[in-house]
């Protein structure tokens, strides 16, 4: 395994990367999906367990992974952590030789805040606002496939207050751009969502709202709600610290989904 680091975004903050090894044995298994993870934390902190657990975990499955550390509490005003996610996106893109990335087959996954940031680059990477500030036209910013566990989506109807107070500073023209199921379109990626049904932190009505708007806008998505589980779960497994083997099926799913449109 090949550690790399990155800085992106207008705050610099790190992309860190696990790159397989270079195989000069099959040479045509050395270019890879990549998965960008997006941690939850409420956009007040970064979870520990929706980091190296998740990137270990499809880094076995094939995948070049990178978790971004995106801006939180007052840094994560200004769009920061969706511009940050963005240059993570072109940045490895433009390294894909380099990071032995296929630059075609690039996923994000977010956890909670973090698939809140993952849709949000899904649904808004071609958004004028986006355009205006990243000064990208092409697409090299649009992720090929999105797996949102557990996700924050709208800033209205059953939003999760924390994560709103911080990203929108509770101003209108804010709340309407990050509530996520009023900018789903056509050229959204595909999505793979799971979420529990009794999750107390983050209503599963954020999820239901996203699947009728993907449904809406005949963009490909797989659903799947848990009857219960707790918020946070992660990889459901010890070295998360939240064991549920039930719930813990995502994985296996999310793979079987993924295999549609990447390689890995």
């Amino acid at each position: 395994m090949r550690i790399v680091q990155l800085s992106v975004g207008p705050k610099k903050v790190p992309l860190v990367g696990y790159i397989h090894d270079f195989d000069d044995e099959n040479l045509l298994k050395n270019i890879r999906s990549g998965m960008i993870i997006c941690p939850g934390g409420g956009y007040q902190k970064i979870s520990n367990r929706e980091k190296d657990p998740v990137a270990l975990y499809y880094f076995a499955q094939g995948f070049n992974t990178f978790i971004l550390n995106y801006s939180i509490n007052e840094d994560a005003s200004d769009l920061n952590p969706l511009l940050e996610l963005s240059d993570a996106l072109v940045q490895i893109r433009n390294r894909a030789s380099v990071f032995y990335v296929n630059p075609t087959e690039i996923a994000v996954i977010g956890f909670s805040a973090g698939a809140h940031l993952a849709a949000s680059i899904s649904t808004l990477y071609n958004n004028p606002k986006i355009q205006e500030l990243t000064n990208i036209r092409d697409g090299l910013n649009s992720p090929d496939a999105c797996v949102l566990c557990y996700p924050v989506i709208s800033m209205k109807e059953n939003s999760h207050l924390g994560s709103k107070e911080i990203i929108t500073n509770n101003r209108d023209e804010l709340i309407e751009l990050l509530s996520l199921e009023n900018h789903v379109t056509k050229d959204t990626c595909p999505t793979f969502i799971w979420h529990t049904q009794d999750d107390e932190t983050v209503d599963v009505r954020n999820s239901l709202l996203y699947v009728n708007s993907l449904v809406e806008n005949n963009v490909p998505c797989e659903f799947h709600m848990f009857p219960n589980g707790e918020h946070g779960l992660s990889m459901c497994s010890a070295d998360c610290y939240k064991v549920d083997e039930y719930c813990g099926q995502w994985k296996e799913l999310s793979l079987n989904w993924l295999h549609k449109y990447l390689s890995f």
